[in-house]
């Protein structure tokens, strides 16, 4: 007579370890969501980037993300995702707020909880 205690044992160590590193790591899902995040993260900098140089430009922070002869970038201004529209927001004479629909929170981000983030301008 066989023992098969010992394959099934093996077996259901082996599924409970692999069960706990997709709890740990979140699994492939948790990674997709990052890479999205990731994305917007990037692209609302590149929005800055460009709010930035035109600001230099104009001596005053502004709003409008069209791109000028000076300030050539393109930005992308809505997720690639959900095709929600990036918010920027003037919310000091040399502070600007970029808002978007991130999927996970952000530790150590200057994200706040709604997906914003102020970012000061100096104009030159």
């Amino acid at each position: 007579m066989v023992r098969h205690w010992p394959v099934r044992a093996l077996a259901a160590l082996s599924l409970a370890v692999l069960a706990a590193g997709i709890a740990a790591s979140g699994g492939p899902a948790q990674g997709r969501a990052e890479r999205r995040d990731q994305t917007r993260d990037r692209d609302l900098s590149e929005i800055q980037s460009l709010l930035h140089c035109k600001a230099q430009g104009a001596g005053q922070v502004v709003t409008d993300p069209a791109p000028t002869e000076a300030c050539p970038a393109t930005p992308r201004l809505a997720d690639p995702f959900t095709a929600a529209p990036y918010r920027i927001e003037l919310v000091a004479p040399d502070s600007i707020r970029l808002c978007a629909a991130f999927e996970r929170p952000a530790p150590f981000s200057a994200r706040d909880g709604s997906g914003c983030i102020v970012q000061r301008i100096a104009v030159d």
